[in-house]
């Protein structure tokens, strides 16, 4: 175990790079248009959803309403 410890300290993983403004600029756009996406896609899913039930609703058959009658003019018989 004291072998590994000691390559460890000789070969650790060299230092994170500070990030230039472009490389930040770069990864705060991605970070906006990811966001914009899942919303949008959200939106989409949920308009999708609204709309098939909307036509699932217009599909069902409705019963049609009977004509109401007029009542016929009521006649004395004088004619």
């Amino acid at each position: 175990m004291a072998r590994k410890d000691k390559y460890d300290a000789v070969f650790r993983a060299p230092a994170p790079k500070s990030l230039s403004p472009h490389d930040r600029a770069t990864a705060e756009s991605k970070r906006i248009v990811e966001a914009e996406t899942a919303k949008r896609a959200t939106l989409t899913a949920t308009l999708k959803a609204a709309r098939l039930a909307k036509e699932a609703g217009d599909a069902a058959p409705k019963p049609k309403k009977s004509a109401a009658k007029k009542p016929e003019p009521e006649t004395d018989g004088a004619s």
